[in-house]
């Protein structure tokens, strides 16, 4: 396949040639003829970067089944094996099946797939599953351990292992500075590790002092070593300071532990034929009255409520959702993002309709979004809790909502919503503090929004 450096040299020979022809032309060349070619030039130079920029990414994945073979975990005549994963083509709900490699690689399978667009932060979570007659979808036939990842870094990706083989190492990016607290006791829930990135310049202006979020499942937020992607929290913020687009904040990010489904639902239902959930009230105080003193303690940070938030997605979305509800005494702000709110019958839509919320507090801020692309049911919910929160008081200016064109449930779909994320975390931290009645009762406010992703949405 050809490179992105072979491909680019004619249009750089052409360019030599053209910039030439217009350092040689006669004075007495007319100014609509040099614009015309300053505009040439710039289109011929775009043209030059423009192949890797767009170029799709073909990964083949070869799989060596023959240890489940001899160990008679897969049967070739009934069974199939396939690729699952976090980026389009891969889908988690369904498998890109491998069929057998042929004659010669007995036990080996095959399957290709076309990246057609690169994720940011350039790696894809995925995993291998052995697909079965009536397996359903629980947690039969997946791989064990957590999911591998692959970087698109070339024209052509090959991954070669054995079903349950570790994955290659990904490669680390981080921007600013993070640092990783030690876990805190397990007083109301097991310890966890927690990493704290710090706004540039946090070190000199001794004087500041910072507002701070608070982010759920901590280790996908600043790079892609624990779930094979990340949201790249910490390239964004660091940009949009470093460029004076949003205020310095310190993040928090919270690592979620082997009971993240009980932690992060307030309700227990049967699910996958056990119960789960029911922890969340458990989770709350461990960060309320543990984790968020231990922070205030350490950093220089505001510590009130118009300058705390939090933030999740998933059952992190529904999680910060219901902290917002029953404790907007300490978070003024929360990100609720791709929430799950089918959980226990619709639960976290059901608890925002009837817990008690005088009209005389102030509402706290809420991004809710959800994207298309994660089902036509998701999307009703979205809609129907947006629906609650105003009948509750609400006001249109108290909520950012978005339905992202084609946005799946994934970390890639998350990372591409956190600049605008981060940019309404910005807006309530840095608001003028008004009245909380005259706040309900503006329906239609006329503050500045930031600018939002492609999709059917509203500040």
């Amino acid at each position: 396949m050809t490179s992105s450096a072979s491909t680019a040299r004619p249009e750089r020979a052409v360019f030599a040639s053209i910039s030439a022809s217009v350092r040689g032309a006669p004075e007495r060349s007319s100014p609509l003829f040099v614009r015309f070619m300053a505009a040439l030039l710039l289109l011929i130079a775009a043209m030059a970067v423009a192949p890797r920029a767009f170029a799709a990414t073909r990964v083949v994945f070869d799989i060596d089944l023959r240890e489940e073979i001899a160990a008679g975990r897969f049967d070739p005549a009934r069974d199939m094996v396939g690729v699952r994963g976090g980026a389009a083509p891969l889908s988690w709900t369904r498998s890109l099946i491998a069929p057998a490699a042929g004659l010669g690689k007995e036990g080996w399978y095959r399957a290709t797939a076309l990246f057609e667009r690169i994720p940011p932060g350039g790696t894809v979570p995925y995993k291998f599953r052995i697909e079965r007659p009536g397996q359903g979808e629980g947690d039969e036939g997946w791989e064990t351990g957590g999911n591998r990842a692959i970087e698109l870094v070339a024209d052509e990706v090959r991954v070669t292992r054995a079903f349950n083989a570790p994955g290659a190492p990904v490669s680390l990016s981080r921007a600013g500075t993070i640092e990783r607290l030690d876990p805190l006791p397990g007083t109301w829930v097991g310890e966890r590790p927690v990493q704290v990135w710090l706004p540039p310049n946090y070190e000199r202006d001794t004087q500041r002092r910072y507002p701070v979020l608070y982010l759920h499942d901590g280790q996908n937020v600043f790079d892609a070593a624990a779930a094979g992607a990340e949201w790249q929290v910490d390239e964004t913020a660091q940009r949009l300071v470093v460029d004076g687009q949003i205020q310095p904040l310190i993040i928090v990010a919270v690592n979620n532990t082997a009971r993240r489904v009980d932690e992060y639902t307030a309700t227990a239902m049967s699910r996958d034929g056990h119960t789960q959930g029911g922890q969340g009230a458990a989770y709350a105080r461990y960060l309320i009255e543990q984790l968020k003193p231990a922070i205030d303690a350490r950093y220089r940070t505001l510590p009130d409520v118009a300058h705390t938030a939090v933030g999740g997605s998933s059952l992190g979305g529904i999680m910060s959702l219901w902290l917002a509800v029953h404790h907007g005494d300490v978070f003024g702000t929360a990100l609720v993002v791709s929430p799950s709110l089918w959980w226990d019958n619709e639960f976290p839509i059901r608890d925002a309709q009837k817990t008690p919320l005088p009209m005389s507090v102030p509402r706290p801020k809420l991004w809710l979004d959800m994207g298309t692309g994660e089902g036509v049911e998701a999307i009703r919910q979205l809609r129907k809790l947006r629906g609650v929160l105003y009948a509750r008081g609400w006001a249109s200016g108290d909520i950012a909502y978005l339905e992202a064109e084609g946005a799946t449930h994934d970390e890639a779909s998350w990372a591409a919503r956190v600049e605008p994320m981060l940019r309404f975390v910005d807006r309530q931290f840095n608001a003028k503090p008004r009245d909380g009645n005259r706040q309900q009762r503006d329906p239609f406010p006329v503050d500045v929004r930031p600018p939002m992703p492609k999709g059917q949405g509203s500040y």
